[in-house]
């Protein structure tokens, strides 16, 4: 066995038995084009010197032989640089011929009597025959650069697209086009399903995609990680050709391709463009499924953390409300008799405090999986704002009823198209907040008013403020400025309300205030209010 190119076998084919075999073959329009061509070079040959021949006759008169033999070896040269190494042989011999014939004396015959005509013809012929194949290697050199240049462009053009290709589908694409367009002939890349066997893929096959290519054979040059089909030792009897992708890990697919034409396959050149080709592709995928992975592995490390954050932040801030629901309920169980009726109402409150506790911290991490997985579709209506104000100090009465809020709103403030029950879930969260951080009997200031941003509403507390650099972490899921606080809570209450103002296309921003405090303003768009359309004249009443 002959390798002929790294990851290619060819049993006992050099180039010259694929010439010669591609040559013969009766369905190769490159090879008939270029006889074609060949033919056409030729007949330049014996045309440019007769043309030559008319231009100097009518000067014969004037022109010295040395004269005339300089024009037909311009004409030679010309004969070299635009047709190659033979048409300008066959080009020299017609020189002499028409030189002969009618400049030489004696005229209208091939006889040479002058010696320094036969002299000069001889000299013509050699330098003619020297430069011509001068010519033909700076021709040949020409062709091979140029060959080379769009074999660079190819591989360029390859490398820019896969370079901004990033998912599966994309690089198989990519590969399948750019080797049509370069070798020929239909192609598909075949990968193992899930059981380890391989088959076509899922997606739409392209117009010039392989459909039938034999999967028994592409299995079998799987698993040996050979190439196989086509003018190969393996099956050379398929007329389809069957590369394996194989990458750093193993062989991962194969390429199976019907070439049009052997030459473009199977010249060293192609051979080793294809091989390129290929590992392009292979580094590609696994470049592609090693940033999948890494993917997979991050969303796996996050979601452990946050399953860890919330088992801390539950076990944590349920353990209290639980001890002490724990404590009330043996006690009026135990001491019931030796209990008056002020101390059992007493432990009875504490019970459905710290139930209504445990609730709240259940409540907001169910609403923040379901924020968090899509589930919450916005019910928007046109309300007011101060409505929304309103509901939610009315659902805070108990708990605000020892704080004084302050309300600060602007007159004729624009209607708004929200979802009422999550934005008053909003301003519970802040208003909550607001109250949990900042020491008893100071008050709760509320403003609203119209920004260039849109609605602006703010929040601000007299506590202690949030600690410089973390004004961003508070929105972040189970953050808390004190972890160990005496205050209850998982941390999620700021991301809810973060979820819900941008489920609104809005923002929502902490900061300190002046004089100390936190202050938490969020910002929602004002939509046009749509027209009131009397139903009778389905006009819009202005």
């Amino acid at each position: 066995m002959n390798k002929l190119g790294s990851g290619f076998y060819f049993p006992g084919h050099d180039k010259e038995h694929i010439l010669r075999h591609t040559a013969e073959s009766p369905y190769n329009p490159v090879i008939v084009q270029r006889t074609d061509h060949r033919y056409r070079h030729l007949l330049g040959g014996i045309v440019i010197p007769l043309l030559l021949t008319l231009m100097d006759w009518p000067f014969r008169e004037i022109l010295t032989s040395s004269n005339i033999l300089m024009f037909y070896l311009l004409g030679v040269f010309f004969v070299a640089i635009r047709f190659g190494f033979w048409p300008s042989i066959l080009a020299s011999l017609t020189n002499a011929a028409a030189f002969a014939y009618f400049f030489a004396p004696p005229i209208f015959s091939f006889a040479i009597t002058d010696p320094e005509n036969l002299v000069g013809l001889a000299v013509t012929m050699v330098v003619g025959t020297v430069t011509s194949k001068l010519a033909e290697n700076v021709r040949r050199q020409a062709l091979v650069a140029e060959h080379r240049e769009r074999r660079a462009s190819s591989l360029y053009r390859l490398s820019k697209a896969l370079a901004e290709a990033h998912l599966e589908t994309e690089i198989i694409e990519i590969g399948v086009r750019h080797i049509h367009a370069e070798f020929g002939g239909r192609n598909t890349f075949l990968f193992p399903d899930r059981n380890g066997a391989l088959c076509y893929p899922d997606a739409v096959p392209l117009e010039i995609s392989l459909r039938g290519a034999d999967l028994d054979v592409a299995r079998r040059a799987f698993k040996h990680g050979q190439t196989a089909g086509n003018e190969t030792d393996t099956l050379s009897g398929e007329t389809t050709l069957y590369i394996p992708l194989n990458g750093s890990t193993g062989t991962i697919g194969v390429l199976a391709l019907e070439p049009s034409d052997l030459r473009q396959i199977f010249l060293p050149e192609q051979r080793q463009l294809l091989d390129t080709y290929v590992n392009q592709i292979v580094h590609t995928l696994e470049r592609a499924n090693a940033a999948e992975q890494a993917k997979e592995a991050t969303l796996k490390m996050q979601a452990e953390t946050l399953r860890n954050s919330l088992l801390s932040s539950i076990s944590h801030d349920l353990r209290n409300p639980l001890a002490t629901i724990i404590g009330a309920a043996c006690t009026l169980e135990m001491d019931e008799d030796r209990l008056d009726e002020g101390s059992r109402r007493k432990l009875v409150a504490v019970i459905s405090e710290e139930s209504q506790r445990m609730s709240d911290l259940t409540i907001k991490i169910l609403e923040m999986a379901r924020l968090e997985a899509g589930e919450v579709v916005l019910n928007r209506q046109w309300y007011a704002p101060e409505e929304i104000i309103g509901s939610a100090l009315r659902r805070l009465d108990k708990k605000l009823a020892n704080r004084q809020v302050n309300i600060q709103m602007a007159n004729n403030l624009a209607l708004i198209h929200i979802d009422a029950v999550l934005l008053q879930q909003v301003m519970v969260n802040l208003l909550d907040n607001a109250d949990k951080y900042s020491p008893a009997g100071l008050p709760i200031d509320i403003s609203v008013q119209t920004t260039p941003l849109g609605l602006s509403i703010t929040v601000a507390d007299r506590g202690p403020g949030i600690p410089e650099g973390l004004q961003h972490k508070v929105f972040d899921k189970f953050f808390r400025v004190n972890a160990e606080s005496a205050q209850s809570g998982v941390g999620l209450g700021l991301s809810i309300c973060r979820a819900i103002v941008e489920a609104h296309g809005g923002d929502i921003q902490a900061t300190n205030r002046s004089g100390g405090g936190a202050l938490l303003q969020l910002h929602l768009p004002i939509q046009d209010y749509p027209p009131i359309v009397d139903p009778e004249e389905k006009e819009p009443i202005l």
